[in-house]
């Protein structure tokens, strides 16, 4: 994987380069200014340095000298990327330290990345490279005529910017004023040093009375403990360095209303820095969402109505096989809740957990095309009915299959007779094309077949189940489902229920 450096003092600009560049598969490395990054070239010698001009410390042309200097990092294609330094002679003079390309920001990002592709391809990393000139009496006048002529424009722009200030204040309080969405600051201790009028259509308070003010009296105790952690992680992972730290958060909480009511709203904060670009307060804008909440809790009213119908659904198909076949029904009440006790004791998550439990259920749905008789048999079945016998997987496999789970109900039932060495059925599968879900319910359908009478023999006992899987653990069974077991039966007294 090629490995690039990018060097830009803006934020937004490092993560949208970084994000650009890893997602076509480059290595990333960044920094924030050419000292930094010469620092981190020499440790960790890049395949590509895209660099910005104008920054603070050492700027892009006395890192590139520098590393166009430096025998380790002199072979290394550079590449600079800039929105400030535009002319003629700024390419120029770039191109004279050495640099391998110019580019003028922005471009679009298929079109940058296939420069870098290009560039890659003409100055392969390590290749030798011609001497740029890079007389140092010259690099400095050339690079101070340079720098000089870009302080005159920023000069020149920060004028435009004060005549522009007036005109900008002015848009900013009529938008303030007028918007639905409210902003607001706060202070280092999360007092409200601004609040836009809008306040009143949301919560019903004028600004005044909220100005000055806690954010904790703001919204319900809840949100305010959910709130107040997130500004203090902010404020934490800000001293730490974090880059993503400059970036917003945007969450949800409950406030409170002048009337007592409540409001549901997200709010997007980012810190405020002082003149030591130190964290300083809070920015943040608050926007009412208590229509989408109803709508959210509406849609959930639905979902839980649809998943109760589906376990319903499955419960109807386990009664089906326990009217043909009551050991059968038995067997799979058995499993079901000995499988749900290992995911449990695996950590699954809950959503697991629910599928799980629907396919231990059904796990032998496909009993139902096997002949009565050779369910019930009180003799060892035959080579031929055995065989039969065996194509109940696939069977309940083909039952399920079109039907819409939100789990894969039909490939666990399928696979729960399959082992990890591949000796099982239907297919054979190792343990690597295996859900552990079909795992957990081929270690539960053991034990409780082993513990359990048969119509053709009696129980063979739990200490002769445990046997069988401790002694196959990681052959046929998977070594972290038979240790869940393990522990269940014997540090956790675990039962079959009835």
């Amino acid at each position: 994987m090629l490995k690039c450096l990018i060097v830009d003092d803006e934020e937004q600009n490092l993560y949208l380069l970084d994000t650009l560049l890893r997602g076509h598969g480059y290595e990333t490395l960044t920094a924030e200014n050419g000292e930094a990054a010469l620092i981190l070239a020499r440790q960790t010698p890049p395949d590509l340095i895209i660099s910005d001009i104008m920054m603070p410390v050492m700027d892009g042309f006395q890192f590139c000298r520098a590393c166009k200097t430096d025998p380790i990092l002199k072979n290394i294609p550079f590449v600079f990327y800039t929105a400030q330094y535009t002319e003629n002679q700024d390419e120029e003079f770039a191109m004279s330290l050495g640099a391998d390309r110019f580019i003028v920001k922005p471009q679009e990002p298929e079109i940058f990345v296939q420069m870098m592709k290009d560039v890659l391809m003409r100055y392969p990393s390590g290749e030798a490279r011609p001497e740029a000139p890079l007389d140092r009496v010259a690099f400095l006048s050339a690079h101070d005529e340079r720098v000089v002529n870009k302080l005159e424009e920023k000069m020149a722009e920060m004028a435009r910017m004060n005549r522009a200030l007036y005109e900008s204040e002015q848009k900013y309080r009529l938008l303030a004023e007028n918007v639905h969405d409210v902003l607001f600051v706060l202070d280092e201790d999360l007092r409200y040093k601004y609040v836009s009028p809008s306040v009143r259509f949301l919560r019903g308070y004028e600004p005044e009375e909220i100005e000055g003010g806690s954010a904790s009296e703001s919204m319900t105790a809840s949100s305010w403990l959910s709130a107040s952690k997130i500004f203090a992680e902010e404020m934490e992972r800000d001293k730490t360095g974090d880059r993503d730290a400059r970036r917003s958060r945007t969450f949800e909480l409950e406030m409170l209303c002048k009337g007592g009511d409540t409001v549901w709203v997200e709010v997007r904060v980012s810190l405020l820095r002082n003149d030591q670009n130190e964290p300083a307060g809070v920015l943040g804008v608050t926007r009412d969402i208590s229509e989408r909440k109803k709508a959210e809790e509406e849609l959930n009213r639905s979902y839980a109505q649809l998943r109760s119908a589906l376990v319903e659904t499955v419960q109807a198909m386990a009664s089906l096989v326990a009217k043909r076949d009551p050991y059968t029904a038995a067997h799979q009440r058995r499993v079901t809740d000995l499988s749900v006790r290992l995911a449990a004791e695996m950590d699954l998550s809950r959503e697991q957990l629910d599928g799980i439990y629907l396919a231990a259920m059904i796990h032998d749905i496909g009993k139902i095309s096997i002949p009565a008789e050779i369910l019930t048999m009180s003799r060892k079945l035959r080579d031929l009915e055995f065989r039969l016998m065996q194509t109940h997987a696939q069977s309940g496999h083909d039952i399920l299959k079109d039907i819409s789970f939100p789990w894969p109900i039909a490939r666990m039932i399928r696979e729960h007779h399959e082992r990890m060495d591949g000796s099982g059925y239907p297919f054979g599968l190792t343990g690597e094309g295996l859900l552990l879900e079909s795992k957990i319910l081929a270690v539960a359908d053991v034990v409780e077949a082993m513990v359990s009478h048969r119509p053709y023999r009696p129980s063979l006992g739990l200490e002769a189940a445990l046997e069988e899987i401790s002694q196959n653990r990681g052959i046929l069974y998977d070594s972290d489902v038979v240790d869940a077991c393990m522990r269940l039966f014997q540090e956790k007294n675990y039962r079959m229920v009835d």
